[in-house]
């Protein structure tokens, strides 16, 4: 009888254990499914970023596709009831909770000084407008996307001319219309750049750190 009743305790913690790693697949696609957001976000405005803004959300994905890996090591271990296979999830998923805090703290520390960074890189990507293409482009989607013009405001374009004219502000800056005879718009946007973007950055770190953290206390389950 206290065989019996072992046995069904042991099918049980096995079962549960089973529960518990279907539990971290979900975590796994809520880590990539964060990462690949964020990460495509910032990749429409890469021409304004470093590559280390990208790093958190990297790092992210790595770590999703890690507990989707571990999950079902986690889960053989268990149906096997194999005691060396659940101590390797254990450990492992012990440095995917480090890799989450990681990539949080990453995230929020590269908020420091991106205002700075986004008034040097949007103010050499304006004056290379009539230049490069590339730049052309960035300029134009970044504006167009985020309803903003310059870096400062619209009044940034008055020293930075282009078409070969000291025209006021690319089509990208308009709100309405373009008058095309003037070569003028209607409804300049009066917000800087710097500030949509940054405001852009900064709610990305939000969302990954308090992801990462949040994730991190659910898989402490496992543990």
């Amino acid at each position: 009888m206290a065989a019996t009743h072992l046995d069904v305790g042991l099918r049980c913690i096995k079962y549960l254990l089973c529960a518990v790693n279907s539990l971290f697949v979900l975590t796994g696609v809520m880590i990539i499914s964060v990462g690949t957001t964020i990460y495509a976000v910032y990749e429409n405005f890469s021409h304004f970023l470093d590559a280390s803004y990208f790093s958190p959300a990297t790092l992210l994905i790595v770590v999703g596709i890690l507990v989707f890996i571990i999950a079902f090591m986690g889960c053989c271990g268990a149906l096997r009831e194999s005691t060396c296979m659940v101590l390797v999830f254990a450990v492992l998923l012990s440095f995917v909770l480090i890799l989450e805090l990681a990539a949080a703290v990453a995230a929020y520390a590269l908020q420091d000084g991106i205002k700075d960074l986004l008034a040097e890189k949007i103010n050499l990507t304006m004056h290379q407008y009539e230049k490069n293409e590339e730049a052309k482009f960035a300029i134009d989607f970044m504006q167009s996307r985020l309803r903003c013009c310059g870096y400062n405001g619209y009044m940034d374009w008055n020293n930075v001319p282009f078409n070969n004219t000291h025209i006021d502000v690319p089509d990208s800056c308009c709100a309405y219309l373009v008058d095309e005879l003037s070569d003028r718009c209607y409804g300049k946007y009066h917000e800087g750049c710097i500030s949509r973007l940054s405001i852009i950055v900064h709610r990305s770190a939000l969302y990954i750190g308090t992801g990462a953290v949040a994730i991190a206390l659910i898989q402490l389950t496992g543990i």
